[in-house]
């Protein structure tokens, strides 16, 4: 209901000075405007193992703020505990519940680090739910907030130009390791396209793509009516114009957008859900 007043005067405001597609680029480039992600873990990061950092690239002095966190260790678990968590969410009249359990015994499968990318109007810390289970296979997590979300100062970029940055960040985290461990980089959403770029890193073995997002201009016109359904109804006749419009002021092209380029380029393994 907040993110909806908020939207709502921002509408009433800017009509008053500029034209729809103005408005729609503003809050296409600005998802907390009008999105509310949800809170799957109700706990600050630092109380279950995560520590907050910022890495600046040395070549764009681009900025991101992520999280890590270490491998489960059985010998830190108790006769009787284990790791679990249940996910249930309620949206457009569906109702989901996930649920996993994993015990010691089964821990430290994997060596390695994942990264773990949020998708359009998320941030560092939705994805702290899946980073469970990638430290119970064994592995460290990075977490950083994609540009134009969360804490980032970043201009919002579709998640078209993170992946320099972040293909330095992961050299500065993994090249201090004497073995080669598996470096696998998991996408969500909009992130499966910052994960599909980076599969031209030297630093990235794979890629595992959430929902892969379509190009944008698809995207859009299916994720509006679906999850946007009062701004819809304001702005469905003029959404290539928006669009259009928005990926001029990030000077991003649609191609940018459309991971399967990404894909059809790579010989890496990836997997999509």
């Amino acid at each position: 209901m907040k993110n909806e007043i908020k939207l709502i005067f921002y509408i009433v405001f800017a009509v008053l000075v500029s034209g729809c597609t103005s408005i729609g680029s503003y809050i296409i480039s600005n998802p907390d405007v009008y999105l509310s992600e949800a809170e799957f873990i109700k706990a600050e990061p630092e109380e279950i193992g995560f520590t907050k950092h910022e890495f600046c690239s040395h070549n764009t002095k681009e900025c991101i703020p992520y999280l890590t966190a270490p491998p489960y260790l059985s010998e830190d678990f108790t006769e009787g505990s284990y790791v679990y968590y249940n996910l249930h969410a309620i949206g457009n009249g569906v109702e989901n519940t996930i649920s996993h359990t994993m015990t010691p015994d089964t821990f430290n499968r994997l060596k390695g680090t994942a990264l773990l990318l949020h998708g359009y109007g998320g941030s560092k810390e939705v994805m702290m739910a899946t980073a469970i289970y990638f430290r119970a296979l064994g592995m460290n997590v990075v977490i950083p907030d994609l540009f134009g979300h969360g804490e980032s100062n970043e201009k919002f970029a579709f998640g078209t130009r993170e992946h320099q940055a972040l293909s330095q960040l992961l050299s500065k985290l993994t090249n201090k390791r004497e073995n080669k461990e598996l470096t696998v980089v998991v996408g969500h959403s909009m992130g499966t396209l910052a994960a599909s770029n980076l599969l031209s890193s030297e630093h990235v073995d794979a890629a595992i793509l959430l929902a892969p997002m379509m190009r944008f201009d698809l995207a859009a016109k299916e994720y509006l009516p679906n999850k946007a359904p009062m701004l819809n109804s304001i702005f469905s006749d003029q959404v290539d114009d928006i669009v259009t419009q928005t990926m001029e002021d990030a000077s991003v092209t649609l191609e940018d957008t459309d991971l399967l380029i990404n894909l059809n380029e790579s010989s890496k393994p990836r997997a999509r859900a």
